[in-house]
């Protein structure tokens, strides 16, 4: 997953234009609207292409869907960036953007920056399990300056960053002189980018940070559009659906390589620093189960999901498609076990997989003690399955399952999820 294998579009000339007239005005924006058309038709073609077939009428859907979700992602972040008037844009909402297997427990926040300004971040913490701010060169909308963390800060080894605190944040090249009791982060010379995560253990109780970006030069009033700058920005767009359609691509098929019993850890670039990854899949039709195991990790926040082929969570907000270390009941023999099937089979850890067969699934280890055992996953006929979990495996209510995916969609606007 090196970055250098994901090429951003050549560059290009300024567009030819003539503003003399309405026509000539329309004939450039339509030529610059064509560029994108065929970045979306690329991205769509290898969003549903030589994937397989077991879900194909879905995941055509799901496709469409991505397809506009990237396009609003990448406008906001991307297109509308300005380095001299930043702002935070969420990288994953429950219904606008899930971007490139989004973990159910985080809230992303993305901004492009440049090291020759100097920025702020203050507000609120929040109280999340764990927060990290994040610096890489270069722009993950085309990677033309390569992609490397250049400063990096969380909240298990920052005091500043606790729970619970106001926040000073200073990003810029040089250490200020003049820092105080704020906090550095150190910025590359050219294009970068920053990366907020807040990684949620207790949805129900953690609260989220509120949080404010400037920059500390800030000229009033802003710039007005210039075709130079107009190009560039729209570029970006234009970029950002090629690059991140051939990394995702790339990230699925991470998944679907894995061994169906087991799987191994893989190395994810740009991803949670600190963090081990572990990627497969299995199928479930309709009338079986699919035990997924783990025996139970040491360090201080891990979860699991499910995911579709567009790499995104398995609508979290409505359905049991995934689980972190709170919410999971472990096995006296210190072994978590989820049952994955269609149906509710009343046991604790369900995964619902109900409409699809193929899944994606995905497990993050934060700060392990030691390497993870492999994920083990064990596919039964679902009418057994008792003969396949322990006796004294407890019964889950049709109504105490209710009242806990009720909890869960509340607990995931609380989170802000839902919000742009």
């Amino acid at each position: 997953m090196a970055q250098e294998r994901f090429a951003t579009s050549a560059q290009t000339r300024p567009a030819v234009a003539n503003f003399a007239s309405d026509d000539g005005a329309f004939a450039y924006a339509a030529a610059q609207l064509e560029t994108l058309f065929e970045a979306m038709r690329y991205a769509l073609e290898k969003q549903i292409k030589v994937w397989p077939a077991d879900d194909r009428a879905l995941n055509t859907h799901e496709a469409l869907r991505h397809l506009l979700r990237n396009v609003s992602l990448g406008h906001a972040a991307y297109m509308e960036g300005d380095y001299e008037n930043p702002t935070l844009t969420k990288l994953n909402a429950t219904t606008r953007v899930q971007f490139q297997l989004p973990s159910p427990d985080c809230v992303y926040h993305t901004a492009i920056l440049h090291g020759a300004h100097r920025y702020r971040l203050r507000g609120y913490r929040g109280t999340a399990a764990v927060l990290q701010t994040t610096v890489f060169n270069g722009h993950a909308c085309d990677f033309a300056d390569g992609w490397r963390m250049v400063s990096n800060a969380n909240s298990v080894d920052t005091p500043a960053y606790a729970p619970g605190a106001t926040v000073d944040i200073v990003l810029s090249r040089e250490k200020p002189a003049d820092l105080g009791d704020a906090h550095w982060l150190a910025l590359p010379e050219g294009r970068c980018e920053l990366h907020l995560r807040q990684y949620y253990g207790d949805w129900e109780n953690e609260e989220p940070a509120d949080l404010i970006l400037t920059h500390e030069g800030q000229v009033f009033p802003a710039a007005l559009l210039t075709q130079e700058t107009s190009e560039t920005r729209f570029k970006r767009l234009v970029d950002f659906l090629r690059v991140h359609t051939d990394f995702y691509r790339a990230g699925v098929q991470l998944h679907l390589d894995a061994d169906p019993h087991e799987f191994d850890e893989v190395k994810m670039p740009g991803a949670f620093e600190g963090t081990r990854y572990f990627y497969g899949h299995f199928r479930c039709h309709r009338d079986q189960a699919v035990i997924v195991e783990i025996d139970k990790p040491h360090c201080p926040y891990w979860n699991v999901a499910l995911f579709q082929l567009q790499w995104e969570p398995e609508d979290f907000w409505a359905r049991l498609s995934s689980y972190n270390l709170t919410q999971v009941r472990a096995e006296p023999d210190g072994r978590v076990r989820w049952v994955a099937s269609w149906t509710d089979p009343g046991v604790p850890n369900w995964l619902d997989c109900s409409g699809r067969i193929l899944h994606l699934i995905a497990f993050r280890f934060f700060r392990a003690e030691q390497t993870p055992a492999k994920p083990r996953l064990k596919t039964v006929p679902l009418a057994s399955l008792h003969e396949h979990v322990p006796a004294d495996t407890p019964k889950v209510t049709a109504g105490a399952r209710y009242d806990l995916l009720t909890r869960r969609l509340v607990s995931v606007y609380r989170r802000r999820c839902g919000d742009f």
